[in-house]
């Protein structure tokens, strides 16, 4: 059993580090190669604040069975052995299966539950409270809702969230806005005592949500860069927001990798020329091969995803030994 939720909560701080799943060459799950990424992530994480975080999106949950995912997060959770608190998605488009998935995953050992938003149709206020806080109720360990707007077409308001944060267990939330505004008003409407609202897009929009109090961050970097991940989260502690802008401006040519793999390809989507959404089809191919050029188990995606080409890897090479990661 992991973490209760009035420990966990105590624990929903510093980089939350997303982990892919890694598939072989055939894109069958290669459970030998999530050993090895645990074990890294256990001693790079071990004495830090953070949490790994798996079977989300970067970890492409959508294109696993149950099974798989099960077979995964065992795997990470036996392999880390309590040294980092593990977060695990296990939300489904529906109520039962979300519930389900859950409590199998509670018994795998993980610290906390994150639930996405009900994605496919759209649900009213009532329907997401009642998802929610169904799940919830059936749970021992904390749950994180994972307020996703890009991939669920659902935008949890701030009054909602507020009514969310006084269910039992639900503790956190990994909050995807875009918008400043809306999550200066979702602190400003939730207690921290009762749910901690993490910055869910990742390390560039943390740069403005830990002004306001921020203490979480959702990252790719501990993967390939956690000098750079602990340098943000160290600064943003002492509120160095200089030192803090310093090291993102690092990563710039980074980013701009990443803008550029995304405009050499055609991708329809109804959320225009959001670099942050676009990129979704292509980031967890350049994670992946991200740390394989640092020597860690990389692999391929699954369909219909797709890998990014042998020159763009030779071009990512080329960055991180300009960013100074190789």
């Amino acid at each position: 059993m992991g973490l209760k939720p009035q420990e966990m909560i105590k624990r929903i701080k510093g980089p939350l580090a997303l982990f892919p799943t890694h598939f072989d060459k055939n894109g069958d799950l290669d459970l030998g190669a999530m050993r090895v990424a645990a074990e890294y992530a256990r001693d790079t994480m071990r004495g830090r604040d953070g949490c790994i975080m798996i079977a989300g999106s970067t970890s492409e949950f959508y294109a696993m069975t149950d099974d798989e995912s099960a077979d995964m997060i065992k795997v990470v959770v036996d392999t880390v052995g309590g040294v980092v608190p593990v977060i695990a998605g296990t939300g489904r488009a529906a109520t039962r299966l979300s519930i389900s998935m859950s409590k199998r995953a509670q018994d795998l050992g993980i610290d906390l539950a994150m639930i996405t938003n009900p994605f496919y149709l759209h649900v009213t206020e009532e329907g997401l409270y009642r998802h929610f806080s169904m799940i919830a109720q059936e749970l021992d360990i904390g749950v994180m809702v994972y307020d996703n707007p890009t991939t669920s077409k659902v935008a949890i308001p701030p009054q909602l969230m507020q009514r969310l944060s006084k269910v039992p267990n639900i503790i956190g939330v990994k909050e995807n806005t875009i918008s400043i505004e809306n999550y200066y008003w979702m602190r400003h409407a939730v207690d921290p005592a009762d749910m901690v609202i993490a910055c869910g897009i990742g390390h560039l929009t943390y740069l403005f949500e830990a002004p306001l109090g921020c203490p979480a961050f959702v990252t790719e970097l501990v993967c390939f860069a956690p000098e750079i991940a602990f340098a943000i989260y160290d600064a943003a502690v002492k509120r160095d927001y200089v030192a803090m802008k310093g090291q993102l401006d690092r990563l710039i040519p980074y980013q701009q990798f990443v803008g550029r793999c995304v405009a050499r390809r055609s991708i329809p989507t109804v959320l225009g020329q959001e670099l942050g959404g676009k990129a979704t089809a292509v980031y967890q191919s350049i994670l992946k091969k991200a740390m394989e050029l640092v020597g860690l188990p990389g692999g391929v995606v699954r369909e219909p995803l797709e890998n990014i080409t042998d020159a763009e890897v030779q071009e990512l090479k080329e960055v991180l030994t300009a960013i100074g990661i190789l």
